[in-house]
């Protein structure tokens, strides 16, 4: 799957791609009103360019820190788990879920 196609793929979830650091970008999402937000990276920390690679969710603090993450074995089991809940926050709140019940 071509760089573009995942891109667009991922716009359409409400992501969009920002600087992060030293000229890498990753696609980013705000995830509460005080500037909380969430990184979409493949496993290496880069804007995924492979619907068909793992891809990483994870959430940060308005400051920056990092809070936590859940990792997916590709692109679409990401957007079936992201695409259902109709506010960012149940989102999140379903992404956190799934990583919790993983870990149990």
């Amino acid at each position: 799957m071509e760089d573009g196609n995942a891109r667009d793929f991922f716009a359409a979830l409400g992501f969009e791609e920002t600087e992060i650091e030293d000229g890498l970008t990753a696609l980013c999402c705000e995830t509460d009103e005080d500037g909380g937000y969430a990184l979409v990276t493949d496993d290496e920390g880069a804007v995924p360019e492979n619907l068909k690679r793992a891809v990483v969710f994870a959430c940060y603090t308005p400051e920056g820190a990092f809070a936590w993450s859940a990792g997916f074995k590709h692109a679409y089991v990401f957007r079936d788990v992201w695409a259902k809940p109709a506010t960012v926050a149940e989102k999140v709140a379903a992404l956190r879920k799934r990583r919790e019940e993983a870990y149990k």
